[in-house]
């Protein structure tokens, strides 16, 4: 892979988080027609919902196409985010890529929220966890009975739901590929928000299955170092890394060799 020349402009607000491709999904409920947690207040961070015809958001939509011309058709349904250490952005980046494909009323768009440590997705989109993936990985639910509608248009959810005690092996287990591969038959776009790769073996045992890896990396905060142990990890897993997203910057989807 080639190094994509694709910098992004630095955001117009200082200090907001934002580094995320973006897609177009379905206006619907998706094809699980669950119940909304709530109204909700979506974060202001969610830059694709809150201003959908922005420079920003456009940017996003190109990172889409960008992800989409790397992968062949049809297998770059199931997209992960994760980050090499902590809190880098991950989760604001995974939701306005989301949020940015559900823009296409064709696009049927799920996220889940896949990391079991420090769940987010529920609380930027203004929701109650109540069930989601983490009740899935401790029984044979059937996946639809977890899906949500968010207050997002065209984007469906699964949160984060009981976070188990162990979610290192239940992530290990062949649960994942099971529910992973019936997402993928009844969505367009599952994108996936993990825990980051340096501190848990979590996103290790989920990451291949993913389509694509995108690893989101803070400007100035992020050492090279950490990057490049992260990728090496996923690289060793034999997840398909894509490459990185540089946020609180030039916001640009990187080649990760």
């Amino acid at each position: 892979m080639t190094r994509i020349e694709e910098a992004m402009r630095k955001r117009s607000q200082a200090g907001r988080s934002t580094a995320a491709p973006v897609t177009e999904a379905p206006a619907g409920a998706g094809p699980f027609a669950g119940v909304r947690s709530g109204p909700g207040s979506v974060d202001e961070r969610i830059v694709s919902f809150h201003h959908p015809r922005s420079d920003l958001t456009e940017n996003f939509k190109q990172i889409r196409i960008v992800v989409q011309n790397m992968l062949p058709e049809g297998e770059n349904k199931l997209i992960l985010f994760t980050s090499s250490y902590g809190p880098e952005g991950k989760t604001t980046a995974s939701l306005n890529y989301a949020t940015a494909v559900a823009q296409d009323a064709s696009k049927r768009v799920l996220i889940v929220d896949a990391d079991l440590r420090k769940p987010k997705v529920h609380e930027y989109l203004g929701m109650r966890p109540g069930r989601g993936f983490g009740d899935l990985l401790m029984s044979d639910a059937p996946v639809e009975s977890v899906v949500v509608r968010t207050p997002i248009p065209g984007l469906s959810a699964i949160l984060c739901g009981e976070i188990p005690p162990n979610p290192s092996e239940l992530l290990g287990t062949e649960r994942v590929g099971q529910i992973f591969a019936e997402l993928k038959d009844k969505y367009d776009c599952v994108v996936v928000d993990t825990a980051p790769v340096l501190p848990v073996v979590d996103t290790i045992h989920v990451a291949p299955y993913a389509d694509g890896v995108i690893l989101v990396v803070e400007a100035s905060r992020t050492s090279r170092k950490k990057v490049r142990r992260a990728i090496q990890l996923l690289n060793n897993a034999n997840a398909a890394v894509m490459g990185f997203l540089l946020n609180k910057g030039m916001v640009a989807l990187a080649d990760s060799a």
